[in-house]
Protein backbone atom coordinates (compact mmCIF):
# COMPACT_ATOMS: atom_id res chain seq x y z
CA UNK A 1 0.00 0.00 0.00
CA UNK A 2 2.98 2.59 1.17
CA UNK A 3 4.52 2.13 -2.67
CA UNK A 4 1.28 3.13 -4.39
CA UNK A 5 1.02 6.39 -2.25
CA UNK A 6 4.65 7.02 -2.51
CA UNK A 7 5.57 6.39 -6.20
CA UNK A 8 3.01 9.17 -7.41
CA UNK A 9 4.36 11.45 -5.23
CA UNK A 10 7.75 10.96 -6.44
CA UNK A 11 6.20 10.90 -10.03
CA UNK A 12 5.17 14.47 -9.35
CA UNK A 13 8.23 15.93 -8.01
CA UNK A 14 10.03 14.70 -10.56
CA UNK A 15 7.72 16.48 -13.38
CA UNK A 16 8.09 19.72 -11.46
CA UNK A 17 11.71 19.31 -11.05
CA UNK A 18 12.35 18.52 -14.47
CA UNK A 19 9.93 21.39 -15.79
CA UNK A 20 11.67 24.06 -13.01
CA UNK A 21 15.04 23.34 -14.53
CA UNK A 22 14.51 22.93 -18.15
CA UNK A 23 12.92 26.62 -17.71
CA UNK A 24 15.55 27.43 -15.36
CA UNK A 25 18.43 26.29 -18.23
CA UNK A 26 17.03 27.82 -21.21
CA UNK A 27 15.98 31.56 -19.14
CA UNK A 28 19.80 31.82 -18.33
CA UNK A 29 21.65 29.13 -20.64
CA UNK A 30 23.44 27.91 -17.79
CA UNK A 31 23.63 23.97 -17.93
CA UNK A 32 24.98 23.15 -14.63
CA UNK A 33 22.55 24.58 -12.56
CA UNK A 34 21.12 21.09 -13.19
CA UNK A 35 23.73 19.59 -10.67
CA UNK A 36 21.82 21.57 -7.95
CA UNK A 37 18.34 20.55 -9.08
CA UNK A 38 19.29 17.10 -9.25
CA UNK A 39 20.87 16.89 -5.62
CA UNK A 40 17.25 18.48 -4.42
CA UNK A 41 15.53 16.32 -6.17
CA UNK A 42 17.52 13.28 -5.18
CA UNK A 43 17.13 13.92 -1.81
CA UNK A 44 13.53 15.12 -1.63
CA UNK A 45 12.70 11.33 -3.40
CA UNK A 46 15.04 9.53 -1.14
CA UNK A 47 12.92 11.43 1.58
CA UNK A 48 9.54 10.50 0.55
CA UNK A 49 10.79 6.59 0.09
CA UNK A 50 12.41 6.55 3.58
CA UNK A 51 15.72 6.16 2.50
CA UNK A 52 18.61 7.08 4.72
CA UNK A 53 22.12 7.47 3.50
CA UNK A 54 25.00 6.83 5.13
CA UNK A 55 28.74 7.45 3.74
CA UNK A 56 32.16 6.19 4.19
CA UNK A 57 34.76 6.39 2.96
CA UNK A 58 34.53 11.00 2.21
CA UNK A 59 38.36 11.63 3.76
CA UNK A 60 39.86 9.62 0.30
CA UNK A 61 38.77 12.73 -1.97
CA UNK A 62 40.29 15.57 -2.97
CA UNK A 63 37.45 18.55 -2.96
CA UNK A 64 39.70 20.01 -5.70
CA UNK A 65 40.40 17.01 -7.40
CA UNK A 66 37.77 15.46 -10.41
CA UNK A 67 37.34 11.67 -10.41
CA UNK A 68 35.97 8.51 -12.04
CA UNK A 69 33.52 7.02 -9.86
CA UNK A 70 33.04 3.23 -10.71
CA UNK A 71 30.03 1.32 -9.25
CA UNK A 72 27.84 -1.37 -8.74
CA UNK A 73 24.09 -0.94 -10.08
CA UNK A 74 21.57 -3.03 -8.20
CA UNK A 75 18.67 -0.60 -7.96
CA UNK A 76 16.90 1.83 -9.72
CA UNK A 77 17.85 4.28 -6.30
CA UNK A 78 21.55 3.91 -7.20
CA UNK A 79 21.29 6.71 -9.09
CA UNK A 80 19.30 9.39 -7.04
CA UNK A 81 21.69 8.02 -3.60
CA UNK A 82 24.86 8.81 -5.31
CA UNK A 83 23.46 12.40 -6.96
CA UNK A 84 22.47 13.59 -3.02
CA UNK A 85 24.89 12.22 -1.12
CA UNK A 86 28.59 12.26 -3.11
CA UNK A 87 30.20 15.74 -2.02
CA UNK A 88 30.91 16.45 -6.34
CA UNK A 89 29.20 17.43 -8.96
CA UNK A 90 28.70 14.40 -11.30
CA UNK A 91 27.19 13.49 -14.41
CA UNK A 92 26.06 10.26 -15.62
CA UNK A 93 26.29 8.03 -18.50
CA UNK A 94 22.41 7.13 -19.53
CA UNK A 95 20.96 5.12 -22.03
CA UNK A 96 19.56 7.21 -25.06
CA UNK A 97 16.08 5.16 -24.48
CA UNK A 98 15.72 7.28 -21.46
CA UNK A 99 15.02 10.32 -23.71
CA UNK A 100 11.69 8.82 -24.53
CA UNK A 101 10.39 9.43 -21.17
CA UNK A 102 7.92 12.39 -21.08
CA UNK A 103 9.57 14.92 -18.53
CA UNK A 104 12.90 13.07 -16.99
CA UNK A 105 13.36 12.49 -20.39
CA UNK A 106 13.16 16.13 -21.54
CA UNK A 107 15.54 17.31 -19.11
CA UNK A 108 18.04 14.66 -19.59
CA UNK A 109 18.54 15.70 -23.39
CA UNK A 110 19.13 19.16 -22.26
CA UNK A 111 21.34 18.17 -19.09
CA UNK A 112 24.81 18.30 -18.64
CA UNK A 113 24.59 14.34 -18.27
CA UNK A 114 26.36 12.00 -21.48
CA UNK A 115 24.44 10.21 -23.46
CA UNK A 116 25.23 6.70 -24.80
CA UNK A 117 24.08 4.50 -27.48
CA UNK A 118 25.35 1.41 -26.73
CA UNK A 119 23.94 -0.21 -30.18
CA UNK A 120 26.59 2.66 -32.23
CA UNK A 121 30.44 1.78 -31.26
CA UNK A 122 31.04 5.19 -33.11
CA UNK A 123 28.45 7.25 -30.54
CA UNK A 124 30.33 5.09 -27.33
CA UNK A 125 33.54 6.02 -28.60
CA UNK A 126 32.13 10.08 -28.97
CA UNK A 127 30.96 9.66 -25.19
CA UNK A 128 34.31 9.26 -24.01
CA UNK A 129 35.74 11.72 -25.79
CA UNK A 130 33.35 13.95 -24.59
CA UNK A 131 33.58 12.58 -20.90
CA UNK A 132 37.64 13.66 -20.89
CA UNK A 133 36.38 17.32 -21.94
CA UNK A 134 34.10 16.90 -18.92
CA UNK A 135 36.85 17.43 -16.12
CA UNK A 136 37.99 20.61 -17.70
CA UNK A 137 34.70 22.03 -16.79
CA UNK A 138 34.64 20.89 -13.08
CA UNK A 139 32.26 18.03 -12.97
CA UNK A 140 33.39 13.89 -12.57
CA UNK A 141 31.47 11.18 -13.77
CA UNK A 142 30.03 7.91 -12.69
CA UNK A 143 29.83 4.85 -14.61
CA UNK A 144 28.36 1.51 -13.82
CA UNK A 145 30.68 -0.67 -15.55
CA UNK A 146 27.87 -4.01 -15.10
CA UNK A 147 25.89 -1.76 -18.12
CA UNK A 148 22.74 -2.63 -16.59
CA UNK A 149 21.17 -3.80 -13.04
CA UNK A 150 22.30 -6.87 -11.06
CA UNK A 151 19.34 -8.74 -11.00
CA UNK A 152 20.33 -10.78 -7.99
CA UNK A 153 22.21 -7.63 -6.26
CA UNK A 154 25.34 -9.57 -6.21
CA UNK A 155 28.69 -7.89 -8.41
CA UNK A 156 28.61 -9.08 -12.23
CA UNK A 157 31.24 -8.83 -14.94
CA UNK A 158 32.62 -4.85 -15.91
CA UNK A 159 32.99 -3.97 -18.81
CA UNK A 160 36.18 -2.15 -19.99
CA UNK A 161 34.43 1.52 -20.95
CA UNK A 162 35.51 3.45 -17.24
CA UNK A 163 38.97 2.16 -17.45
CA UNK A 164 39.64 3.11 -21.13
CA UNK A 165 38.17 6.61 -20.16
CA UNK A 166 40.95 6.46 -16.75
CA UNK A 167 43.70 5.54 -18.98
CA UNK A 168 42.54 8.65 -21.67
CA UNK A 169 41.72 11.08 -19.59
CA UNK A 170 44.62 10.13 -16.79
CA UNK A 171 41.94 10.47 -13.87
CA UNK A 172 42.06 7.94 -11.01
CA UNK A 173 38.88 5.83 -10.27
CA UNK A 174 37.23 5.99 -7.25
CA UNK A 175 35.49 2.21 -6.18
CA UNK A 176 32.16 2.88 -4.45
CA UNK A 177 30.10 -0.06 -3.30
CA UNK A 178 26.66 0.36 -3.04
CA UNK A 179 24.91 -1.31 -0.19
CA UNK A 180 21.48 -2.41 0.88
CA UNK A 181 19.81 -0.04 -2.74
CA UNK A 182 18.63 -3.77 -3.98
CA UNK A 183 16.11 -3.76 -0.71
CA UNK A 184 15.10 -1.04 -1.24
CA UNK A 185 13.76 -1.74 -4.66
CA UNK A 186 15.02 -4.60 -6.76
CA UNK A 187 15.72 -4.89 -10.25
CA UNK A 188 12.69 -6.09 -12.16
CA UNK A 189 10.48 -5.04 -8.94
CA UNK A 190 7.81 -2.59 -8.05
CA UNK A 191 8.29 -3.13 -4.67
CA UNK A 192 9.16 -0.25 -2.60
CA UNK A 193 10.60 -0.58 0.58
CA UNK A 194 12.28 2.21 3.42
CA UNK A 195 15.67 1.20 4.71
CA UNK A 196 19.41 2.15 5.01
CA UNK A 197 21.56 2.87 1.56
CA UNK A 198 25.56 2.71 2.59
CA UNK A 199 28.05 4.18 0.02
CA UNK A 200 31.46 3.17 0.46
CA UNK A 201 33.46 5.37 -1.48
CA UNK A 202 37.37 3.34 -1.66
CA UNK A 203 40.81 4.86 -2.31
CA UNK A 204 41.61 6.48 -5.40
CA UNK A 205 43.30 3.89 -8.32
CA UNK A 206 45.78 5.60 -11.04
CA UNK A 207 47.15 3.77 -13.85
CA UNK A 208 50.52 5.13 -14.68
CA UNK A 209 51.30 7.17 -17.82
CA UNK A 210 51.35 5.42 -20.97
CA UNK A 211 49.29 2.77 -19.95
CA UNK A 212 48.08 0.11 -22.18
CA UNK A 213 44.74 -2.50 -22.95
CA UNK A 214 46.64 -5.10 -20.07
CA UNK A 215 46.69 -2.63 -17.76
CA UNK A 216 43.18 -1.33 -18.33
CA UNK A 217 42.00 -4.64 -17.24
CA UNK A 218 44.18 -5.16 -14.78
CA UNK A 219 42.66 -2.58 -12.83
CA UNK A 220 39.25 -3.44 -14.27
CA UNK A 221 39.84 -7.09 -12.27
CA UNK A 222 41.23 -4.92 -9.31
CA UNK A 223 38.41 -2.52 -9.20
CA UNK A 224 35.60 -5.27 -9.46
CA UNK A 225 37.32 -7.37 -6.73
CA UNK A 226 37.40 -4.62 -4.22
CA UNK A 227 33.62 -3.95 -4.97
CA UNK A 228 32.49 -7.19 -4.49
CA UNK A 229 34.14 -8.34 -1.64
CA UNK A 230 32.00 -5.34 0.14
CA UNK A 231 28.67 -5.98 -1.55
CA UNK A 232 29.47 -10.23 -0.49
CA UNK A 233 30.51 -9.15 2.61
CA UNK A 234 27.65 -6.92 3.38
CA UNK A 235 25.41 -9.63 2.22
Amino acid sequence: MRTWLVIPAIVLVTIVFSVAVMVHMLLFQDRDVFFTYARMWSRILLRLSGVKVVVLGKEHLVQTDRYIYVSNHASMFDIPVLLAAMPDNIRIMYKHELERIPFLGWCLRMSPFIKVDRSRHREAADAIDETVRTFATGSSVVIFPEGTRSPDGQVHAFKRGAFTLAARSGRAIIPIAILGAAAILPARTRRLKPGTVTLHIMPPQRMAEGAGRADEVELMRLVHAMIAAEVNFAA
